[in-house]
């Protein structure tokens, strides 16, 4: 038995030997060179024999022309073909591009999966990293305010897209230092237009500890598009998006966006621009405002959302129901919703005489580092029947049998940090109802 199954397996490989030897002989089909490694002997839109591919390397073994060596290529860098006819054709009609190539004078300029700009990215090129031209398009073409070419492009990773020319340089093989040299490129203006930035009160905001929903909305601030040649800006009180063709110096780190009537000034003397005084127009009025760069806001507003639910579900497992027999009987419910009656006497020194029975409790008040180590937390209750604006604010311990509360008043709120208690605060203690 050992012997057959040795001699089995020796069989197997010698006829997989014969395969690949067979296969070597004949090839399975031709290829056109698009853009060759560096020190190879190959040139772009050389026709070469494939004689075979691996796809764990994915890879070709290739014959150069005119010799009989053999050379691995990676896949991307090869057109394949069945015939040699047809590789031939494909040859010709990309030779008129096999020297050109191309870099991308902007940070994060688009290939996309379709001469189109509305087309999907399948790659963000850094600035001046090197392309291979692949073809271009027989038409210019409208992208925004400019008019050009599409390019049909090879990049560095073997990603084929389409290019829009307005921030590409082009050139031929060989050129790239020199076509580097005569480029002056503003780095703070290319690494502007890879963010957006977000009013300074967010950052105030987040910094002292208060990041307040109500405030970071991830929709204001100020959102620069190079790409459609257009820059926005949004807050509570005015929108506005200024269409723009270019961005000129007006100063020592002044910027016109040309046609729109924005002006930024950079405060940050070298990239990464973190901070820009905006001037503009919006309502007839003329506003300066600043902007800061605030990468990980989306993750600081879940982080709030998720803390703002778990000081919920603390209250909520201990029970719905809270009750005293002076103050009345609080029911809080996991969807952030309560009802308090029988509260008849805190009207109308705590609680309106309009203030329905029933409303929302929002954690959206902070306590001072001094506060917190006496309070597990501070909450807004918001009655319906009060402004959008109006609540009472309690700052809140929980305990085996209940939930104490002492009421604050809202002059001892500032940006909306509970910093002391006041004289003579309303405290009330509310038993927990099984």
């Amino acid at each position: 038995m050992r012997v057959g199954r040795i001699f089995s397996v020796t069989s197997l490989l010698s006829l997989c030997f014969l395969l690949i030897t067979s296969c070597s002989s004949r090839g399975i089909g031709f290829g056109v060179i698009l853009w060759p490694p560096e020190n190879s002997s190959l040139e772009s839109s050389d026709v070469v024999k494939i004689i075979s591919e691996s796809n764990i390397e994915e890879s070709y073994i290739i014959e150069v022309p005119g010799s009989e060596e053999k050379e691995s290529l990676k896949r991307w860098r090869v057109k394949s073909y069945e015939s040699e006819n047809a590789a031939r054709q494909a040859s010709s009609e990309y030779g008129p591009f096999a020297e050109t190539m191309a870099l991308s004078s902007s940070v994060g300029l688009p290939v996309r999966s379709q001469p189109d700009a509305l087309s999907d990215r399948v790659y963000r090129l850094r600035q001046h990293e090197e392309i291979k031209v692949l073809s271009k398009a027989p038409e210019e073409a409208q992208v925004g305010e400019y008019r050009g070419y599409w390019y049909k492009v090879l990049t560095q990773d073997g990603t084929i897209g389409y290019c829009f020319d307005q921030y590409l340089l082009l050139y031929q093989e060989g050129e790239r230092e020199a076509v580097l040299s005569v480029q002056s490129v503003d780095l703070r203006i290319e690494d502007f237009f890879t963010r957006s930035y977000y009013p300074e009160r967010f950052v105030h905001l987040i910094r002292q500890g208060t990041p307040a929903l109500q405030v970071l909305n991830p929709e204001h601030g100020l959102f620069p598009d190079r790409e459609q040649g257009v820059i926005t800006i949004v807050s509570a009180k005015y929108s506005l998006s200024e269409e723009f063709s270019d961005v000129e110096s007006a100063g020592r780190n002044r910027y016109y966006f040309t046609d729109s009537g924005v002006y930024i000034t950079m405060e940050s003397p070298e990239p990464p621009v973190s901070s820009i005084l905006v001037q503009f127009q919006a309502e007839s009025s003329d506003i300066t405002a600043r902007f800061m760069s605030i990468p990980d806001l989306e993750e600081m507003i879940e982080e709030e959302k998720l803390r703002r639910e778990v000081a919920l579900q603390e209250i909520v497992e201990m029970g719905e129901r809270f009750m005293s027999n002076a103050y009345g009987t609080i029911e809080i419910y996991p969807d952030g919703s309560f009802e308090w009656s029988g509260k008849e006497r805190l009207v109308p020194e705590t609680i309106k005489a309009e203030y329905e029975d029933t409303g929302t409790i929002r954690f959206d008040r902070y306590l001072s580092s001094d506060l917190r180590r006496k309070y597990d937390g501070a909450a807004s209750f918001r009655f319906h029947g009060a402004g959008s604006d109006q609540g009472i604010t309690f700052l809140y311990t929980l305990e085996s049998q209940g939930i104490r509360l002492t009421m604050i008043p809202e002059d001892n709120v500032k940006d909306f940090m509970v910093r002391e208690i006041g004289y003579n605060s309303l405290i009330l203690f509310m038993n927990l109802q099984n």
